[in-house]
């Protein structure tokens, strides 16, 4: 192709265009885009290297409508089997098995099959690999309730079936749900269900002030205790910052909020709480989960909590959020002790840490092993994570961790459950951990969220069950050709393959190990899962399953989970290294789902019954099958009958569900509540066998979720157990029995005689009041409980209006306007960015926008349309008020400590926008508050570089690498300083710094290229060119620097190709589009330069120096009016180029 017929070819294919989101009614454009901005254009399933995507996601919806609406397009000549069994086996209870072979054909087959289902509730289909389509349906069929799930092999001619093949279908039937909501009921008389706990996170983030400590993710749990010894467990909701924690007891079947009598009104961010007697006191102590720090609260066995403070001595620094808490006696001292998990969420403009690589992350924060020291004087928990080898592989991203003593050695094991890859089995030996996982089997390679001990098989041996995700766009994604990390090594196939197979079951074998159990029991195939227990709920003497799923439901009808898959984990590195395609894959995720758009959402809860020997899917019949961005749960029993009821905890609102249990009413069942006496008080780790059926007492289970620490055991149609032993945790061994059912034993260590308290004979309870759960993200008239500086300063106290030209109201009262058409683009760009950061629902700016101001120019309210004057007057007359402003929470409350607006989020965007001297201010404001940041260093130097305030960025970065000399960004920066100002061996010596840091960092590569090149050592530059485009073959700067360094060494015929290839995937760089015409010009080919230039000029208008350049290839070839032409181009775009009228005037004046 020639020259001329390449750039012909680029212009006539347009520019690379980004699809639009979201649509302001004001519309702008940024000076600059975000670094992730590329990858918000593939959010539509297709539109990447993934190109299969768009028809699986086509077909899956195209198969779930046939089942509503009971058409399916059938090519003509339509080949298979038909997909309605001929017959359905009984394997049991409540379970038959599809049998295929009916004489009938393939669109026939469908018909009879689509007319049994009855009235179909939910249908959901699932393309997988191999052209496998996976079903999930759940109807209502003479008065059953019916759930199918089961397999086809489905090959399509564009939109058409040519192909169907049955492969397996299991039905599971159920005359009435396991489970009714008796949710209306228990919460009838508490207004702030209705008012807080029914509004779920989609609301709140759009009603609450992001400094209050709220964020878009909804991770707070749920714990149950019986804290005043009145034989029912309280229950304890966790909530996001600024919403007040709930504590609440039973009151004759409602439910009663106590939180502000007991002390425990925490507005605080909190993840999970956990009951446990600290101090074998008697009293049910708290220990809450904030992300920042733990905290304990001590019962003071009057029905009030009071704050421990600094209780929790930390030996290093904690790195990440805490997420959730675990107790048991690790050291058999008689006193409980704490392990707690830490983690790294995305936080867009402020993340500083990314999961590399995705499937085997190894640079998480720090776990935390504290021992109780609660004895001394004062009482404080000491940090024995080091002295007790819990430092062992402490380096993931952990959400949960569970106690129990696998090994029979009588000392507790933990496991923890981590994300982005391999988990930790910490085998204690007298005290002493070592992560064992590899040995045991129970690596499980994966993204795990929670685990759970349980003996399923009834052998008598704890079993691990382990939650993770199963994708059926994951599967696809990973085992498609164009998958990022597999193309770059093969051998991480089988990896990542286990990254979306789902959740996990391990058999515990009795000798250490563990055989995975997973697949053949039927549990892998559960959405995006987090909490996971098992429990007796039937009485039948097995443990049912429960996994709480859902990741963002945001209401959009756009899902992100294929594109988390694509654009997220496929550009994740095969080792830990940056990856600025991975890192803006998280980054553009984590703006999208701020904005409308889900992730993984809206998903059931699972449930499984063990029948025959495996478990079966019977979420369908369950009556627990909720899409609400489920978190959490907790076994607890509301009635006193001795059936498990459950309290579920969601993202969505209603935030809490209480669960009645209607199906193990019909079956005996006895309950028995420990007390130790030489152990600890609570019994925790005790294992209690009752008839071959084995269960352990647990602080922490599952995940941000707490059960009832009273032990329940199914015992069927028997009426007696006839054998039940404890196992204290001390070692002790105790026999009890007979006891009888239908009662609640009171055990207490090392006292033969048990108390017996008969159980409350089993009633269900009404629906009560419908609930009216609200999850819709929409303005409201908001206090902002702490102020927000504006971008300028403004007359005040007063009304801001931020308008467009429309029509507005007359307002008695101080109003000050802001019409966005006359302002400086930099400041409506900032505007625009100060409205979508006001709250985590991230919109863009609309007008009018009614802002009230006060005298220091900052924002204390936001009004969802034009208030009155009486409003307004009001509003001022009350500004003189403390601050933080208490309006800007709705409930009352305490907070334990402050929390602050994060005001990095409001620099990054603006200095990610191009606005840097705009976004100077909000990242002053961070380091006055936390001076100390060096993330916030990094920007405010790279700003002061940006403006040529050397001195200034100087002394700021180097502040920034002295707090964190591991800092390679702050090192390049440094660099970057040096070489502003010609100092090219000190600018190498910071670029050699950084590298030595992070060896494959794409732009310090470039950086350390370009100083090599000015301080004369070609060599090295040459070699750190071609090895930044081996890293990234489709780097354009490195393409276009190593082109120029080229064609300074004369071999242009590389240094053009090096040019188009920069070209080609950059249409519009002027720089690599300037480079080739210069080189052409050089070259002596004139007409090549012109055309290079010309393109240049179609798709960079504004480039002022290919105007220059394309006028001096016409002054050479004697084409001077040619040459003239160009510059009233230029001037016509830019009227006031001095350059180009100067040009004229001299090329008229020849």
């Amino acid at each position: 192709m020639k020259r001329r017929q390449f750039l012909a070819g680029l212009a006539a294919g347009g520019l690379l265009t980004e699809r639009a989101h979201a649509f302001a009614p004001y519309p702008l454009k940024f000076r600059l885009a975000a670094p992730y901005a590329p990858a918000l254009s593939f959010v539509e399933a297709g539109s990447d290297e993934f190109t299969g995507e768009k028809a699986a996601l086509d077909q899956e919806h195209q198969l779930s409508r046939a089942v509503r609406e009971g058409t399916l397009p059938f090519s003509k000549n339509c080949r298979g089997g038909s997909p309605a069994p001929r017959a359905y086996e009984t394997l049991a209870e409540g379970v038959s098995r599809g049998a295929f072979g009916a004489e009938e054909g393939v669109a026939e087959g469908w018909t009879r099959w689509r007319a049994s289902l009855g009235e179909v509730r939910s249908a959901r289909f699932y393309a997988l690999p191999d052209n496998i389509a996976r079903f999930d349906i759940r109807a209502l069929r003479d008065g059953r309730l019916e759930h199918r799930t089961g397999a086809w092999r489905v090959e399509w001619d564009g939109a058409e079936i040519s192909r169907l093949e049955p492969l397996e279908e299991t039905l599971v039937r159920g005359e009435k749900p396991w489970f009714h909501d008796v949710t209306g009921h228990a919460f009838e008389d508490d207004p702030a269900f209705r008012e807080q706990l029914a509004r779920g996170v989609p609301y709140w983030r759009a009603r609450l002030d992001p400094a209050c400590g709220l964020d878009v993710y909804g991770e707070n749990g749920v714990a149950v205790a019986d804290i005043d010894g009145d034989g029912l467990d309280e229950i304890y909701i966790c909530q996001p910052g600024g919403l007040p924690n709930r504590l609440y007891k039973w009151d004759g079947g409602r439910l009663k909020d106590i939180s502000a009598a007991a002390g425990l009104d925490l507005l605080d961010d909190t993840a999970c709480a956990l009951f446990v007697d600290l101090r074998n006191s008697g009293r049910q102590d708290l220990v809450l989960v904030r992300s920042n720090q733990p905290l304990l609260f001590l019962n003071d066995g009057h029905g009030k909590f009071q704050l421990a403070p600094d209780v929790f001595r930390f030996a290093t620094k904690p790195q990440g959020s805490f997420t959730s808490v675990a107790a048991a006696d690790f050291d058999r001292d008689g006193r409980l002790d704490l392990y707690f998990c830490c983690y790294v969420y995305y936080q867009s403009e402020a993340q500083y840490r990314y999961p590399v690589p995705y499937h085997d992350a190894q640079n998480g924060p720090p776990n935390f092993l504290f021992r109780n020291r609660l004895n001394e004087k004062p009482g404080y928990f000491e940090d024995v994570t080091a002295a007790t080898g819990m430092n062992h592989n402490n380096n993931r991203f952990s959400f949960a961790a569970t106690w129990c003593d696998y090994n029979g050695d009588g000392w507790p094991d933990l496991y923890v459950t981590n994300d982005f890859g391999r988990k930790n089995l910490y085998r204690n030996v007298e005290g002493q951990f070592r992560d064992v996982a590899e040995e045991a089997g129970v690596v499980d390679l994966g993204p795990g969220m929670s685990a759970a001990w349980l003996d399923y098989d009834g052998d008598g041996r704890p079993d691990l069950l382990v939650s993770n995700m199963w994708s059926a766009c994951g599967q696809r994604v990973v085992n498609d050709a164009a998958f990022g990390p597999v193309r770059k090594d093969p051998a991480l196939l089988s990896s990542y393959r286990h990254h979306v197979k789902g959740n996990s079951l391990y058999r515990n074998l009795g000798d250490g190990r563990f055989e995975y159990t997973g697949d053949a029991q039927g549990i892998e195939m559960c959405p995006w899962s987090w909490s996971c227990d098992g429990a007796d709920v039937d009485n039948d003497g097995s443990p049912e399953l429960y996994v709480a799923c859902g990741m963002v439901n945001n209401g959009g009808s756009t899902d992100l989970m294929s594109y988390f898959y694509r654009q997220v984990v496929a550009k994740s590195p095969v080792r830990q290294t940056a990856a600025p395609a991975y890192e803006n894959g998280w980054n553009a995720i984590n703006q999208l789902i701020r904005q409308d758009y889900s992730w993984a959402a809206p998903e059931p809860n699972m449930f499984f019954a063990r029948r025959a020997g495996r478990y079966y899917n019977f979420s369908g019949v369950s009556g627990l099958d909720l899409a609400e961005d489920s978190r959490a749960f907790a076994f607890t029993d509301i009635d006193g009958d001795g059936n498990l009821d459950i309290v579920l905890k969601s993202r969505c609102g209603p935030q809490v569900r209480v669960l009645q249990n209607d199906c193990g009413v019909d079956r005996n069942k006895l309950v028995l509540a420990l007390r130790g006496t030489k152990s600890n008080r609570d019994a925790i780790g005790a294992r209690v066998e009752v008839d071959g059926q084995v269960k352990w007492i647990a602080a922490g289970s599952g995940y941000l979720s707490q059960h009832t620490k009273r032990l329940h055991f199914g015992l069927s149609n028997k009426s007696k157990a006839e054998k039940v032993t404890v196992l204290w945790p001390t070692g002790e061994r105790q026999d009890l029995g007979p006891l009888a059912a239908g009662f609640l034993y009171e055990v207490v260590e090392g006292q033969a005689q048990v108390a017996a308290k008969p159980l409350a004979k089993p009633s269900a309870w009404p629906k009560g009041p419908a609930v009216v759960a609200d999850n819709v993200s929409r303005l409201h008239s908001t206090w902002f409980w702490e102020p927000v500086p504006l971008p300028e300063k403004r007359r005040g106290p007063g009304l801001l209006v931020v308008h467009a030209g429309e029509t507005l109201p007359s307002i008695d009262g101080p109003v000050d306007r802001l019409d966005l058409r006359q302002a400086p683009v930099e400041l409506a760009a900032a505007y625009s960015i100060l409205r979508r950061y006001l709250f985590d629902h991230r919109v863009e700016l609309e007008t009018p926008l009614w802002l009230l101001v006060d005298g220091e120019s900052k924002v204390r309210k936001i009004y969802a349309e034009a208030p009155d004057g009486g409003e307004l007057k009001a509003d001022l007359q009350s500004l003189g008020g403390p601050l933080p402003e208490p309006r800007g929470l709705p409930f009352p409350g305490i907070y334990t400590g402050r929390p602050r607006r994060d005001y990095y989020k409001f620099g990054g965007a603006l200095l990610q926008a191009g606005y840097p001297e705009q976004a100077l201010p909000y990242l002053e404001e961070m380091l006055r508050r936390t001076p100390d940041n060096p993330k916030a260093l990094l920007a405010v130097g790279r700003i002061h570089l940006e403006g040529k305030r050397f001195d200034l960025a100087r002394g700021v970065l180097q502040r920034a690498v002295e707090l964190d000399p591991r800092l390679p960004e702050g090192w390049n920066e440094l660099g970057g300083v040096e070489a502003q100002a010609g100092r090219w061996p000190e600018a190498l010596k910071y670029y050699e710094k950084a590298l030595a840091l992070a060896p494959e960092l794409p732009y310090v590569l470039l950086n350390a290229a370009h100083a090599q090149e000015e301080a004369g050592h070609g060599i090295e530059a040459e070699r750190l060119f071609r090895r930044l485009l081996e890293l990234e073959p489709n780097n354009v700067d490195a393409a276009n620097g190593l082109g120029l360094f080229l064609a300074k060494q004369g071999k242009t015929d590389e240094a053009r190709k090096l040019f188009e290839k920069a070209i080609s995937i950059r249409r519009d760089d002027s720089s690599a589009i300037n480079n080739l015409g210069v080189l052409y010009m050089n070259i002596g080919q004139p007409n090549d330069a012109i055309a290079a230039f010309r393109y240049g000029i179609q798709v960079a208008p504004d480039n002022e120096t290919l105007y220059l350049n394309l006028a001096r290839v016409h002054v050479q070839l004697g084409q001077r009016e040619s040459a003239r032409g160009v510059m009233r181009e230029l001037l016509a775009k830019q009227p006031g180029n001095a350059m180009a009228q100067r040009a004229l005037k001299s090329l008229e004046g020849q």
